[in-house]
């Protein structure tokens, strides 16, 4: 008789055999552009690929979002290969779906309740599926079917695999905990930089690998390990949303601690949109915060307002602010922006408002000005078109609401933070690897990390416990 279990218990080394096995072949595609330029070195530069990629079938695999979150931010994305299918498909998203396949298999699914009902919850997914039929729509008539592919690839792995999975309360929690420590330590990082106007680490690595070094602003713009201050202040942005809004609602020292150190770095890097989208997070936390504790004295609401006012007279005196914000670039890139948005509205108006395909708008946009679109959304719009562009804002929209239903004041705060920044810059259809910040993002504001974000399972039950680390437990 055929053994079944002896199946099950070779299951994963025949696995981890065949993928490592696919992983050499494409590392044989992908890397030999690297061979002239690293030498002998990208043999056991490829055998360490090798060991990474059977780690990940090794390790739980509640904490592989976190891992590729971390991997994000201290790997920079510019020192990654970027050719053949990885450019589709970025290396830290590779991680999800290592996650996601790891999650889905029959024998590695994790005996965990289903999650109770939740209205929003079941919006954000049926927005999710609609967006992707309508990008599919929209790929058909692509004017570049591979760049459209690619972004498909890179946007359904990191964000729409992520919302297949079921309850993901453990990934949510270890997601959370390392954005506030990495957020914490790397904008302690980012603040000493712009006090040296040197990147000590990242910088020599940088310069060790021959690229170029983007400080060519009139004030020096921390970057810490993310390679460009955009992509630095976003990632602060939304670190310093995410601990107001948990030290709002949980009283959390660390949570404070971070929100300060990554609100210091996100200073440092001079990024006027990614710091007002921290600030319109931050009012936002604030205020749901105080709806929320029942708060009738509107005193406290004029409170904030006067608070915001005061924290921006003080940005305005700060010297790189300032000068900053003075400089001819600065006046450039503001008039780019709004060049930026007739474009935009050429170019949708000129496809009939129903997109010229996924990642395709720097190539619509070039038809009329060569000027780079600086807005997510507005790139969108170009791409998907007004609907793609309505249902990914829905999307995002019924996760925030789903978080605030669970009282998930940060996870809520951070998704603002997110959104509001993006439009600062082309993050989501130029950047592939920023799509995996949204999906980690949507992870935390689906999921409960605290007992008190989770609903009974059954009112009859009694409440739900979540452990860090066993997940749901009936009390």
């Amino acid at each position: 008789m055929f053994d079944f279990t002896t199946l099950r218990q070779r299951r994963t080394p025949i696995i981890l055999v065949a993928l490592a096995g696919l992983f050499v072949i494409v590392a044989s595609l992908v890397l030999p552009r690297f061979v002239t330029d690293l030498g002998i070195i990208v043999l056991p530069l490829t055998l360490l690929a090798f060991i990474a990629v059977v780690t990940l079938f090794l390790v739980p695999a509640h904490i592989l979002p976190a891992v590729a979150l971390a991997t994000f931010a201290l790997i920079p994305a510019r020192v990654l290969p970027q050719d053949g299918p990885i450019g589709a498909l970025p290396l830290t998203t590779m991680i999800i779906v290592v996650w996601a396949v790891r999650r889905l298999l029959p024998a590695k699914a994790d005996a965990r309740p289903a999650a109770p009902a939740a209205p929003f919850r079941s919006a954000t997914r049926y927005f999710a599926l609609l967006f992707l039929v309508w990008t599919l729509f929209t790929l058909v008539r692509s004017t570049d079917l591979q760049a459209s592919l690619g972004w498909m690839i890179s946007f359904s792995a990191a964000v729409l695999l992520p919302l297949c999975i079921g309850t993901s309360t453990r990934e949510a929690y270890w997601i959370r905990r390392t954005w506030l420590l990495l957020g914490a330590c790397l904008g302690a990082y980012a603040l000493v930089e712009g006090v040296l106007r040197f990147n000590p680490l990242w910088g020599t690595l940088f310069s060790m690998l021959g690229l170029t070094d983007h400080q060519h602003w009139s004030v020096y713009r921390a970057d810490a390990s993310f390679g460009h201050p955009l992509f630095a202040g976003l990632f602060f942005a939304v670190a310093c949303a995410l601990a107001i809004g948990v030290w709002l609602r949980e009283n959390s020292k660390p949570a404070l601690v971070a929100a300060v150190f990554s609100g210091l770095g996100l200073v440092a890097t001079v990024s006027r949109g990614a710091i007002l989208s921290a600030a319109i997070a931050i009012a936002f936390a604030y205020a749901v915060s105080l709806v929320m504790r029942g708060e009738k004295r509107w005193g406290k609401f004029a409170l904030l307002a006067a608070l915001m006012i005061v924290a921006v007279i003080a940005l305005f005196q700060f010297d790189a602010f300032t000068a900053r914000n003075s400089s001819i670039e600065a006046e450039l890139s503001s008039q780019a922006r709004d060049l930026g948005v007739w474009v935009s509205l050429q170019a949708a108006n000129f496809t009939g408002w129903i997109g010229s395909g996924p990642g395709t708008s720097g190539i619509t946009g070039r038809l009329f000005n060569e000027v780079t679109i600086e807005n997510s959304l507005l790139q969108l719009l170009i791409s998907i078109g007004l609907p793609g562009l309505a249902l990914f804002l829905l999307m995002i929209g019924s996760a925030v609401a789903h978080a605030l239903s669970r009282r998930m004041v940060g996870a809520a705060a951070a998704l603002v933070a997110y959104t509001v920044c993006i439009a600062g810059f082309n993050a989501i259809d130029a950047l592939r690897p920023m799509h995996l910040l949204l999906g980690c993002l949507l992870i935390l504001a689906l999921n409960p990390t605290r007992a008190d974000a989770a609903p009974p399972l059954d009112p009859r039950q009694g409440r739900v416990k979540v452990h860090p680390k066993r997940g749901y437990a009936r009390l």
